[in-house]
């Protein structure tokens, strides 16, 4: 049987890994990031109240929400958008309703009716510290006043590799974003394992199926999105298919 390398930061790896036993899947946490709350000195300032709040991840609800309920007192509600299902899952767990794009990814969000209307009183991105700026220099670009709240930061600690090198093992690979995808890749190549590139990864969106081409995997296993069932649901996918040759 085939193990699933899950490479979430460590509490989201165990919680998937509980969902995939039950699911009949053997699987082996390697946490490839850490994910750090920014303390009050290193976030901005509460911003001026925004028409629109786009979380771009299940963390930016977790870090950034406590931080922004202020704003959310005595103010007309904004439009709440989350990048994807496992955001707004997130977000419904302290009773905010939000909306997702049919692709959930920053080309999803920017085909969003709610940001391609004539005026939009300001749009407000809770994120991590850094990422791409695709989404915001596109709005820019509409006119529209962005503000952006970082509120957490990805760590990269040292990884022990032992366990996929020093075995004979049949593995498939998850990983939920580009940079995880490229510190795993590097990680194996520094050890000399890129044999293992040939092995199946899961990816959340086509944006990443394309990174993972092109840094030489050869299996590549898109879900429908970066949630743990759309996971569950690509592994069973892929796993029926191989049975079925």
């Amino acid at each position: 049987m085939m193990t699933v390398v899950l490479t979430r930061p460590a509490s989201d790896s165990q919680r998937l890994a509980g969902l995939l036993a039950c699911e009949g899947f053997d699987t082996h946490c390697l946490p490839l990031m850490t994910i750090v709350p920014l303390t009050p000195a290193e976030r901005p300032e509460l911003p001026e109240a925004s028409e629109i709040w786009i979380f771009i991840s299940a963390n930016a609800v977790k870090f950034g929400l406590p931080v922004l309920a202020p704003l959310l007192q005595d103010r007309e509600a904004p439009i709440v958008i989350a990048v994807g299902s496992k955001t707004r899952e997130t977000l419904s767990q302290h009773d905010i309703e939000s909306r997702v794009p049919d692709r959930q990814d920053s080309a999803g969000l920017l085909e969003m009716p709610e940001l391609n209307r004539g005026r939009i009183g300001g749009v407000m991105i809770v994120k991590g510290e850094g990422g791409r700026d695709t989404l915001v220099n596109e709005l820019v670009k509409r006119g529209v006043s962005v503000t952006e709240f970082p509120c957490y930061r990805r760590c990269w600690p040292d990884v022990d590799l032992s366990a996929l090198t020093r075995t004979c093992g049949e593995w498939i690979f998850q990983a939920s974003s580009g940079e995880t995808l490229s510190r795993l890749t590097t990680l194996l190549a520094a050890e000399d394992k890129q044999d293992l590139f040939r092995f199946p990864v899961v990816v959340p969106s086509e944006r990443v199926a394309l990174i993972a081409d092109r840094l030489g995997w050869l299996n590549v296993l898109v879900a429908d999105d970066a949630s743990d069932q759309s996971v569950i649901r690509a592994l069973h996918h892929w796993t029926d298919n191989k049975a079925g040759r």
